[in-house]
């Protein structure tokens, strides 16, 4: 830093434009406490997330569960959830199944949100996203990313929040 400036001009060590910039943000990102049971809270957001970032970028995989193989949606929740310590089912059906609906005003980073009709899979729920806070999700998408799910396709197809209790 030049003058107390980064290499982009600015007096913070992070630029805007920089592709690892919310990466960088995240690992400041601080979580409300909740109140009642279940598994959200700061500690397991952070767990979560620390082990699903690893991956931001990789390749979608349908049928997906580990990073040798890649990911699927429910492969990723599941595989990212096992590391702080909570075991989900396999299919984001069973993971809907599993989970404890809540609201979206209730909704916690760490929590997961679910969506329907996003293909064909005689299933009711068909795509899991690790809830961010703000209406944002880190998902499988291919790329493997966050999302914002306030865009149309996202809120045509949300089903809803769920809490794993």
């Amino acid at each position: 830093m030049a003058n107390g400036r980064t290499q982009c001009g600015f007096r913070s060590p992070f630029c805007y434009g920089d592709y690892s910039y919310v990466e960088k943000v995240l690992k400041y990102y601080q979580t409300s406490e909740i109140a009642g049971g279940g598994a959200v809270g700061d500690e397991f957001f952070q767990k979560v997330m620390a082990e699903a970032i690893k991956y931001k970028g990789y390749k979608y995989v349908f049928g997906g569960a580990s990073p040798t193989a890649s990911f699927d949606c429910s492969g990723l929740t599941q595989w990212t959830f096992r590391t702080a310590g909570v075991q989900l089912d396999r299919t984001a059906q069973m993971q809907w199944n599993q989970t404890k609906r809540i609201s979206a005003e209730e909704a916690k980073p760490g929590d997961l949100v679910f969506f329907h009709g996003t293909y064909n899979s005689g299933t009711y729920i068909t795509h899991v996203g690790i809830y961010q806070g703000n209406m944002q999700m880190y998902h499988a998408g291919d790329p493997l990313d966050y999302a914002d799910l306030n865009k149309p396709y996202w809120q045509q197809h949300l089903a809803g929040f769920g809490r794993v209790q």
